[in-house]
């Protein structure tokens, strides 16, 4: 267990050292979820709201609605880059050389994604000091119920990252994930625009992504003051998912080094 926590930590730092190394990294990390927030924010300023479909969702706390939204989407969109990220390990031979050592695989994993869990809570910290400026007297939140739903969301974004490293193990030609999950998730996850109001096809999409869960459970925390019981239906689908990503690493893991071992080069496709 202690060498585990050794990979992990040298992983890790590895990678922060690696792909955050500037100030602006920090900046650019902030800058584009608040652009794409502003633009929101006002597309749904220009309509009237009285008849929302969500409960939760009125003019008054639009602002919050949406900042939360961003602040989610901020965690997996930095996962889902340590994903990228991780293939240019691949194409140089590092990840080879990995493989060659004792490490443990899943170690190495969970380090590159944790890399970018830093960075994230920088946004996630801004965004929380907003919400609590600009609306404190009207949020509901339970303090409790919104640590278990914080934390749960968390580890649902971590393990996402795992699990697109793990899919990086089987070809280096995988960078075209990054752009498939990255639009669509924000899209289908209710980031904008609630779930509740997708035809069928689309909420049968947004199932695809644990960010949908997380990111409702938050909002249903904050907006209407819910409590544990009342999160429950939305908690114990993410606790089922998160246990479903976590075997699902483990078996692509162990998948991918018997491919590996077969074809002899890592560093191919």
């Amino acid at each position: 267990m202690n060498g585990f926590f050794q990979v992990l930590r040298g992983e890790l730092v590895k990678q922060h050292r690696n792909y955050f190394h500037s100030k602006m990294i920090y900046i650019s990390l902030f800058l584009w979820p608040v652009f794409s927030f502003i633009t929101t924010f006002y597309s749904y300023r220009s309509f009237e709201m009285a008849d929302s479909a969500v409960s939760y969702l009125t003019r008054e706390n639009l602002i919050v609605y949406l900042i939360l939204g961003y602040m989610c989407m901020s965690f997996f969109r930095s996962l889902v880059q340590s994903a990228w990220n991780f293939s240019f390990e691949r194409t140089g031979g590092t990840l080879e050389l990995i493989f060659l050592s004792p490490a443990n695989r899943l170690a190495v994993l969970l380090g590159n994604a944790s890399s970018s869990l830093v960075e994230s809570t920088v946004v996630m910290a801004v965004f929380g000091t907003a919400i609590l400026l600009l609306k404190k007297e009207e949020l509901y939140a339970k303090f409790s119920a919104c640590l278990i739903a914080f934390t749960v969301m968390l580890i649902l974004a971590l393990l996402w990252g795992v699990l697109l490293n793990a899919l990086f193990l089987f070809s280096r030609d995988t960078g075209f994930l990054f752009t498939v999950l990255e639009e669509p998730m924000e899209t289908f996850a209710g980031v904008k625009v609630p779930v509740q109001l997708y035809p069928r096809w689309g909420k049968a999409v947004s199932l695809l992504f644990p960010l949908t869960l997380a990111l409702e459970t938050i909002r249903r925390c904050m907006l209407e003051g819910c409590g544990i019981k009342e999160l429950l239906p939305f908690l114990i689908p993410e606790i089922m998912l998160g246990a479903a990503m976590l075997a699902a690493v483990c078996v692509i893991i162990r998948a991918a080094e018997r491919h590996v071992r077969r074809v002899g080069n890592l560093t191919l496709f």
